[in-house]
């Protein structure tokens, strides 16, 4: 597969050129300050309380004023402590391009078993980065961090961090797909998945102001997302040139609860590119048995004439002491295109339940012999325990016991990581594989009867089964196990290689087994099926022992098994065991349409009952009808297993067509005409998987009918909700309504084909129920006008219908506010003249009452209301006119909210002069 050529990356060597034209760019005061680019904290456990730390720092080479010799790391014990430079004679190392690589070092010993978080703070990060504070992210501080738990190492092991074997310094190009990845490698074999965090000023608090990347010039083309499984960060595609950080958090997993943590906080500069990136093309993702050796061509490419590619590669593959990965083509510049082969001879010292991950990277010489464009390809690759050889069971005394080959493939390596085999145990056989790479057991519905052996008997891996019945068909298969080994030897991140192949035995068969539960007629009342059994071995059943008369009875239940009773018509007895009989039954005149028929057979000898054969069902088959399909799924219980179903259909009830043969115990048919019956029956192949019943078993489910309709609602719609508060305090207070807009599901989802109209759902505060208020029509109506009674606050959600009434789930709910406003006068003239005769509000918006109080100089009350409305005449409330004057007030208000009715921010106070 060829990389998209917009998948763009620049080595940090590109920086050499490019990042001094940004900072001068960005950054026009304080350069002595600004400093801090990216970089993490990473660990190694060295004893049981004991780990040796690493910083690694990226920063402004040029900032000699902040440049740090050593950094304070508080350990998150309680203690701190001053961790120096180690790099560069203790300098650091200039990379070029005002970039300064800085690597600390110091060991600590912690005061017991616990969880801390280790960080360091540092004063200021660089200038001009876009997401971070603009335009002032030389002010923010940089933080970072990492968390470790200490294991118990006597069932636990230790606990080292990850290894980012990727720099975390990139570069982008405007309008090109830029990727990255960490390429993290946990040295424990701890499985690990990654999150976008938002990057820290110190242990409490974020960076202020911080932006995704792709919310700097956010549009439709600009979108970042991060694989959680293999850390692959990609940006599609940065819009505006520029510096940008983000914080990646590598977690670590075991036994199912995160251990560790490692904060990335890295840097990508973004800048305008003229030509285009390399590709790389070859397999990305691979399952290896362990002893294979793996042999991957990539195929090196670059569109643009002239230029040569670099291609290297990271990852743990190239970091092991024996058995080292290599490219053919490695590290030095190319004319493309050319092929260079990735080659490992894996061992079993490489097995893992993890893939390992490889970063491979194209790069250009577009900006001369060091420096260019960059691709870069993620590449995972599985190591798989080899399965155990030869597997082979046999009965002896009443057990079963397996054999397979010894010596193992892995069972010397350089380490005890081999541990022993576990052993599987299923009834009946399997009827499908494991997928690919995958080595669970359960998948497959076995049981695990033996957690760990190594028993030889006569050079040979044995177990012997003793917990087994006769009469039934168990199915073994055996894993090799392997684990890391704690320091008192207990194994932990177990790992179990591939199963062997299965194989299947049978104790004594001497017991009756029932090979056919077939479905001969479908009928309320007047149904039939068929029975067919087979009688014991007579050398199983030891005659001698066991002498006559023989007698079989057939059980039958109608409820699933849980009422038996014995049909009278069925029992047949002889005296001689080798006299034939008729071993087919056909049970007539019961309910075959809506019931599922369950029976055994009890065998009686002249000692009394002997035993009881395994009970079997009919199959029975389930039809849902939905928009022109129908779902069919079926289900039995027998003590043989069905290996393949085949489906037939018909029209009309009469003639029936093989439509699919499935190993599975469900099928959708589609395409199908709504409102047409069709009606099904399934019929299974199945096999006990003895040689002595070496027939494959056929059986038919009863006839199921059903209609296609149209039950499958619309998808659910996106609503957005605006009005004229949102236009600010200047709008005419008669044209108040919410205007709803919602997306048309037949485009937004390929699912919905046939929407109808919409329901609209209201409710007036937030919290209520909402309630459907009205219906539009038309799949193209996507916007409607409301009014609420009283105000424009209040919740709405938008549910699509189709022509068949099928109603989609809820759109979003959103809730949208009044805008109040309440302003008085200072001046009326109640004086008979008609003009101006009352006292009221000069606006009043959204106001559900007011508590109003007007006082005379003296301070005495003279009039209140609680009408925002007011219609004050001058008068007091007992009704007597005031004079001319300057009177006092003060008004509560009590808005009309979305919450509710809620008062006012701040009590209102003033004068009225009153004219006459």
């Amino acid at each position: 597969m060829i990389l998209d050529l917009t998948r763009v990356s620049i080595s940090v060597s590109v920086l050499l050129r490019y990042s001094i034209v940004i900072v001068l760019i960005l950054l026009c005061t304080n350069a002595y300050a600004t400093h801090n680019r990216a970089g993490e904290i990473t660990y190694l456990q060295t004893g049981p309380l004991t780990v040796e730390i690493t910083i690694t720092t990226y920063t402004k080479s040029s900032s000699a004023a902040a440049d740090r010799d050593s950094l304070e790391l508080f350990w998150g014990d309680g203690s701190s402590e001053f961790v120096p430079r180690t790099n560069g004679g203790g300098n650091g190392v200039n990379i070029g391009n005002d970039i300064q690589l800085n690597i600390y070092k110091a060991t600590h010993t912690y005061p017991g078993r616990s969880t801390y978080t280790m960080g360091f703070e540092d004063p200021n990060r660089v200038a001009g980065i876009l997401n971070v504070n603009w335009p002032n992210s030389i002010d923010v501080r940089f933080f970072l961090s990492t968390t470790l738990t200490f294991l118990d190492p006597q069932f636990d092991g230790t606990n080292s961090s990850v290894q980012l074997l990727q720099p975390p310094l990139d570069m982008a190009c405007v309008n090109r797909v830029f990727v990255h990845n960490p390429n993290a490698y946990d040295p424990d074999g701890d499985s690990l998945s990654y999150e976008l965090v938002t990057p820290m000023s110190s242990a409490t608090e974020e960076v202020p102001n911080y932006l995704l990347p792709d919310k700097v010039g956010a549009g439709i083309n600009n979108l970042i997302t991060l694989n959680p499984v293999t850390g692959e960060f990609t940006w599609d595609s940065p819009q505006l040139p520029g510096e940008y950080n983000i914080a990646i958090k590598i977690n670590e997993w075991r036994n199912g609860r995160i251990i560790s943590s490692v904060v990335r906080d890295m840097q990508i500069f973004v800048t305008q590119c003229e030509n285009e990136p390399p590709t790389i093309e070859g397999p990305e993702e691979i399952c290896v048995i362990a002893g294979e050796e793996v042999n991957l061509e990539y195929i090196i490419d670059d569109i643009d004439e002239g230029q040569k590619v670099i291609f290297t590669a990271s990852g743990a593959p190239f970091l092991f002491a024996k058995d080292t990965a290599t490219l053919s083509i490695d590290s030095v510049y190319f004319e493309p295109s050319y092929t260079s082969t990735f080659s490992w001879q894996t061992t079993c010292n490489h097995i893992s339940d993890n893939y390992y991950q490889i970063v491979l990277k194209a790069q250009d010489n577009f900006f001369g012999d060091t420096i260019g464009l960059v691709t870069l390809k993620t590449v995972r690759v599985k190591v798989l325990g080899p399965p155990p050889e030869n597997l082979t069971s046999e009965t002896e005394n009443q057990n079963i016991r397996l054999s397979w080959d010894s010596p193992y493939f892995c069972e010397v390596t350089d380490n005890d990581f081999f541990q022993g085999f576990s052993v599987w145990r299923k009834i009946g056989t399997t009827s499908s594989e494991l997928e690919e790479c995958t080595t669970g057991l359960e998948k497959l519905d076995f049981t695990r009867i033996e957690f760990n052996t190594t028993d030889q008997l006569n050079g040979q891996y044995t177990y012997q089964d003793t917990e087994v019945d006769n009469g039934l068909t168990y199915c073994y298969r055996v894993q090799a196990e392997f684990a890391q080994i704690s320091a008192t030897g207990i194994p932990y991140n177990r790992i179990a290689s591939l199963p062997s192949r299965e194989v299947c035995q049978q104790l004594n068969r001497d017991r009756p087994l029932i090979t056919k539960n077939s479905v001969l007629g479908t009928d309320p009342t007047n149904g039939a099926i068929k029975i067919t059994w087979v009688k014991p071995l007579a050398d199983d059943l030891d005659t001698i022992t066991n002498p006559g008369p023989y007698t079989y009875e057939l059980f039958h239940s109608s409820d699933s098994g849980a009422n038996f009773s014995r049909i009278d018509a069925f029992t047949v007895t002889t005296s001689n065991f080798s006299t034939i009989i008729d071993t087919n039954f056909t049970h007539s005149n019961i309910n075959t349409l809506s019931d599922q028929h369950v029976y055994f057979i009890s065998f009686i000898t002249g000692n009394g009952l002997y035993g009881n054969s395994s009970q079997a069902s009919s199959i029975f088959l389930i039809t849902s009808p939905t928009d022109m399909a129908i779902d069919l799924n079926w289900q039995e219980s027998v003590p043989w297993t069905n290996f393949n179903y085949d489906i037939y259909r018909s029209a009309d009830q009469v003639n029936y067509e093989l439509i699919v043969n499935t190993n599975a115990s469900e099928y959708r048919d589609d395409n199908l005409e709504n409102g047409v019956e069709y009606c099904y029956y399934i019929s299974s192949m199945g096999s006990y998987s003895l040689p002595s019943l070496a027939d494959t078993i056929i059986n038919d489910s009863q006839v199921a009918c059903a209609a296609a309709m149209d039950n499958i609602p619309p998808c659910p719609t996106t609503l957005d909700v605006s009005n004229v508060c949102d236009e600010g305090s200047d709008f005419d207070i008669n044209e108040l309504f919410n205007l709803l807009e919602y997306d048309n599901p037949n485009v937004e989802c390929s699912a919905t084909n046939d929407v109808n109209g919409y329901y609209i759902y209201f409710a007036p505060f937030e919290g209520d129920e909402l309630v459907k208020i009205d219906s539009v029509f038309g799949a193209e109506s996507t916007d409607y006008k409301h009014t609420p009674t009283t105000g424009i606050a209040g919740c709405y959600a938008v549910s699509a219908f189709d022509f068949d009434n099928n109603e989609s789930e809820l759109s979003n709910i959103v809730c949208v506010d009044n805008c109040p406003l309440y302003e008085l006068p200072n001046t009326f003239t109640p004086n008979g003249d008609g003009a101006n005769e009352l006292f009221v509000p000069r606006i009043n918006r959204f106001i559900a009452s007011v508590n109003m109080t007007v006082y005379n100089e003296w301070g005495n009350k003279v009039w209140s209301t609680n009408d925002p409305a007011l219609n004050w005449d001058g008068k007091t409330s007992t009704g007597f006119e005031l004079p001319d004057g300057v009177y006092y007030y003060t008004c509560t208000v009590f808005e009309r909210r979305v919450e509710g009715i809620v008062e006012s921010g701040s009590l209102l106070k003033g004068h009225i002069n009153i004219f006459r």
